[in-house]
């Protein structure tokens, strides 16, 4: 009896499940054609182009502005951003595709870290984020008109709160509220050098820096608020060594 596929119809991988068949990458060769599909709004699309940025590996970057715009492929069922195509092939979900991006970067996956990012901090962002915190996010990442700001701030506030309550209840991934400046005290104190990593960026440095990467840039209050109480100015310095924000938010088309 054949068992049935857990892939979506057109055969991505659904949130939250790898890809089948397995993607065999192991090096930044098997990178092949990489394009990342996702607007400069979004903290997960800018996390992955920051590894990418890191690691030197080329890609191009496709800005969709849509709320939930479709995948890549006609008729895809997933409808979040980011998606990545390699060599033709859709991968969804920023915490799978990073699970399956690591090795080929030559990086070990805190799959504990991943998880506060994505299932935490993001719904916090999401619920804690005020309208002026959304509102210069979207003039500086995608150009939204500064007239606007009174209305896409708001807009942008209800719709992002209404997406993290829909995550909690109906996921079933362990999407919950937290509190970011626990957060960001709790990344502090388990640094083990100049970056948490040590002497160099790691996962969590890339993944932390990516996710907050937009709100900096902007100059969020949610940000300034986070790195000022847990003391992370030198860090982010350090970051923006390694990865400018320029790289991330002067060249996306």
């Amino acid at each position: 009896m054949k068992t049935p596929s857990l892939m979506l119809p057109d055969g991505s991988n659904p949130e939250g499940v790898d890809p089948v068949p397995a993607l065999g990458w192991s090096t930044p060769q098997d990178l092949v054609g990489l394009v990342v599909h996702g607007p400069a709004f979004s903290h997960a699309t800018n996390k992955l182009r920051c590894f990418l940025i890191f690691a030197g590996v080329p890609f191009t970057h496709l800005q969709h502005l849509k709320a939930k715009p479709q995948g890549i492929k006609p008729g895809t069922p997933y409808r979040k951003v980011p998606v990545i195509d390699v060599a033709g092939r859709q991968v969804n979900d920023s915490a799978i595709i990073l699970k399956h991006l690591l090795p080929a970067l030559g990086m070990a996956f805190d799959k504990d870290w991943e998880a506060r990012i994505v299932l935490e901090l993001d719904i916090t962002f999401k619920l804690h984020c005020t309208p002026t915190d959304w509102a210069r996010l979207a003039v500086a990442t995608v150009g939204a008109p500064a007239l606007m700001k009174w209305l896409i701030g708001p807009m942008l506030a209800r719709m992002e709160r209404k997406q993290a309550r829909h995550n909690i209840s109906t996921s079933g991934l362990g999407h919950r509220e937290g509190d970011e400046l626990a957060i960001a005290r709790e990344f502090k104190s388990s640094m083990k050098g100049r970056f948490h990593n040590g002497e160099t960026p790691g996962h969590v440095d890339l993944s932390f820096y990516g996710f907050l990467s937009g709100y900096l840039y902007a100059n969020c209050p949610i940000a300034a608020r986070m790195v000022a109480d847990a003391q992370l100015g030198a860090w982010v310095e350090a970051m923006q060594t390694v990865v400018p924000l320029s790289a991330l938010f002067g060249k996306a088309t």
